[in-house]
């Protein structure tokens, strides 16, 4: 169904862990959704397109898919320097997470074993986590402005991250290993490799205490 659809440039294509939705993204931000049917075959079940301001509403470029761990939901990384958590039954964003740099490269973005934290790389060297729980904590009025306040009571988008310099050139590709460690005092050790476009690879250790507020 919607053969036409794929007569535009098909530039990401990503199945979940359990092989029963498949994804399909574009060079103008269209996204389709398949899913396995009893005669093992993948079948048309809904599409929509992901715009943006930036491009003054056109379409962009999506670069990859990753289902998060526990839920159903995936996580979109496009080429307007966004990132976008969808409910992909309803194509509603959930949450957008931005403060990368991120217009023409083939960039992934991954989530951390445990889903709460987002990595990814960008076109100016960095690399970048956001805390997928922190902007639903709302801060105390004595240390934080009205317009900070309002900006973190917006639950639908993320602009508080973390980030360092990990290569010379634009990093192309930062994931986490699949599983971490948790030590007696509930420090969580977790294994992240990133890559960048000369084909230097480089390992990471991140170490994290979610018993820490």
């Amino acid at each position: 169904k919607r053969s036409d659809y794929f007569l535009e440039a098909v530039v990401s294509t990503q199945s979940t862990g359990n092989m029963i939705r498949a994804f399909v993204g574009t060079f103008m931000g269209n996204v389709t959704i398949l899913f396995l049917t009893a005669k093992n075959t993948f079948e048309y079940y809904t599409s929509f397109n992901i715009q943006t301001r930036v491009l003054r509403g056109q379409g962009c470029k999506i670069t990859n898919f990753v289902e998060r761990p526990g839920t159903k939901n995936v996580l979109i990384t496009s080429c307007d320097s966004r990132i976008r958590l969808i409910d992909p039954e309803t194509g509603q964003v959930i949450c957008k997470y931005k403060g990368y740099f991120h217009q023409q490269s083939i960039i992934r973005s991954g989530f951390s074993h445990d889903g709460k934290l987002i990595i990814a790389g960008d076109e100016k060297s960095f690399c970048y986590f956001w805390d997928t729980e922190t902007h639903n904590s709302l801060p105390s009025l004595s240390n934080v402005s009205a317009k900070h306040l309002k900006r973190q009571l917006r639950r639908d988008k993320n602009d508080c991250y973390y980030r360092f310099r990990s290569h010379k050139v634009r990093v192309t590709c930062a994931t986490f290993a699949p599983e971490a460690l948790t030590d007696r005092e509930g420090f969580i050790k977790e294994l992240f490799v990133t890559a960048d476009q000369s084909g230097r690879i480089k390992f990471f250790l991140n170490i994290r205490n979610d018993m820490i507020s």
